[in-house]
């Protein structure tokens, strides 16, 4: 019970104060325990937070998986765009994407490469997904152009999309994004439209 209360605890303040701005004193108050009762689950705070880490880019790209997997027949323009949507929403209800995105853009510097290996492994394995999705897409005729080229480009524009929500809040998010889908859906279907 408290393994799991630890970790529920400990993912909501990393995700709100970051690494440094959270100590195992604030973990352990906040579940009720004593700080020495955390070192039966965990060898230290890094220890936790790397658990954390792991997890949550294992559970983001199942999620990713099952979202595709679920829209993959949907018409390319609604299935990309409700993944965008996505991002928005559970970044204002989840502590684990706002977890993801701090810890992306905010890594703790003593342990700076772990976290980047894992984000790059993470990326990669999605990136390897949406291929798939645009792959798909030339083949019903939906787009033109490479399927490489536009998983780059749509990896780009899910960056740009987590670095707003991060810096600038929902409001600024939704009107990038709603700039930046039509610039990028029109990129993405110029030629077939012309054709």
């Amino acid at each position: 019970m408290s393994y799991d209360a630890i970790k529920e605890s400990a993912l909501a303040l990393f995700a709100k104060h970051g690494y440094e701005g959270t100590s195992l004193a604030q973990i352990a108050e906040s579940v009720g325990i004593k700080k020495q009762s955390i070192y039966s689950h965990f060898k230290s705070k890094d220890d936790l937070f790397l658990q954390l880490l792991n997890e949550t880019f294992e559970i983001e790209l199942i999620r990713v998986t099952n979202y595709l997997q679920e829209h993959f027949e949907k018409p390319l323009g609604d299935c990309l765009f409700k993944s965008l949507q996505s991002y928005i929403e559970r970044f204002n209800n989840d502590s684990r994407m706002k977890f993801f995105l701090r810890i992306s853009f905010f890594p703790p510097a003593h342990i700076y490469a772990q976290v980047m290996d894992a984000l790059y492994e993470y990326i990669d394995q999605v990136d390897a997904l949406y291929l798939e999705r645009f792959k798909h897409a030339i083949e019903l005729k939906e787009m033109s152009g490479q399927a490489e080229i536009a998983t780059m480009a749509f990896s780009a524009l899910i960056d740009s999309i987590c670095v707003e929500l991060v810096y600038g809040g929902t409001k600024r998010t939704e009107k990038k994004l709603q700039a930046a889908w039509i610039v990028f859906w029109n990129g993405l279907t110029a030629s077939k439209n012309n054709s």
